[in-house]
């Protein structure tokens, strides 16, 4: 027998009989050739062949996500959660909102282009025109909003009402549902471009109350250390000030949705879902109706 070597999986072996030459292919047993899971059309047989869920996100989200942080930021550590509940490990895909064309451009690069399973932490703001024709939300994993934060004079203080009865001017983030309202009422704001900008007024100690985005606060102990603020005790966003957080994903992975949605419904049930975002100083809601 005179075998040639073919490649690391492949030998042609010639078996010489009486002048006769038979040739055999053989196959090495370590590289028997398996489904590429790619091919996979099966949405969550895929992830489950690949081992992986791979999730989409801004880099700069904290604490939603951020990219080379430690901790990674609750829309991470969730996702961590929940892609185990299939014995999957969570990769991630970095694609920045932030950049001309938004979270349009952001989605159309990433998820739509196939880079990754699904988008996270996104707002279902009704607006079909987000979704493309092509994307579909899950169900809500939790519900975000603007709440009251005080220090000084305003600790203690739970609506506007009492704010403005106490003559505490309220900061707020201009141009914005909250400025619009307060305007309404006629109750006295203190204008502010951001929330970032709010938070550090506050710590100058311009303002003793503001209306912020509920994980603002997050971003504040991280960028002013010894800075601290109470939210108001109680307090839950109302409507047109409040909006519920879903995972955006293809139309087409029905698989994979119902996957999430059943975990989604889990993990907000047995609490994971709130340990994990008030780990983060992050007020959670459960989604809204």
């Amino acid at each position: 027998m005179v075998c040639k070597i073919l490649g690391p999986a492949l030998a042609v072996c010639f078996f010489v009989f009486s002048g006769i030459v038979v040739a055999q292919t053989t196959t090495d047993p370590d590289e028997i050739l398996t489904k590429d899971p790619n091919d996979i059309s099966d949405s969550l047989e895929r992830a489950q062949a690949k081992g992986k869920i791979v999730a989409c996100a801004d880099p700069y989200g904290y604490p939603y996500a951020n990219q080379n942080m430690n901790p990674p930021g609750f829309d991470v550590e969730i996702m961590e959660a929940l892609a185990a509940r299939g014995d999957m490990r969570l990769e991630m895909y970095w694609a920045d909102t932030g950049t001309r064309g938004g979270m349009s451009r952001a989605l159309r690069r990433s998820l739509m282009k196939g880079r990754c399973d699904l988008f996270m932490g996104v707002s279902d703001s009704g607006d079909e025109d987000q979704l493309m024709g092509k994307l579909i939300f899950t169900n809500p994993y939790l519900g975000i909003g603007y709440v009251i934060v005080t220090q000084g004079a305003a600790v203690g203080k739970k609506s506007f009402e009492e704010l403005n009865e106490a003559g505490i001017k309220i900061g707020v983030p201009m141009s914005t549902p909250i400025d619009n309202m307060l305007f309404e009422r006629g109750i006295p704001r203190e204008l502010y471009l951001d929330n970032r900008r709010i938070m550090r007024g506050m710590a100058n100690g311009e303002v003793d109350a503001a209306i912020v985005w509920a994980t603002a606060m997050a971003v504040a102990r991280r960028e002013v250390p010894g800075f601290e603020v109470k939210m108001a005790e109680g307090y839950v966003p109302v409507e047109g000030q409040r909006w519920n957080l879903s995972y955006m994903m293809m139309k087409r992975d029905k698989s994979l949705i119902n996957f999430l949605n059943e975990g989604i419904a889990e993990l907000l049930e047995n609490g994971t879902i709130k340990k994990k975002v008030e780990s983060y100083g992050v007020p959670f809601y459960a989604p809204f109706n």
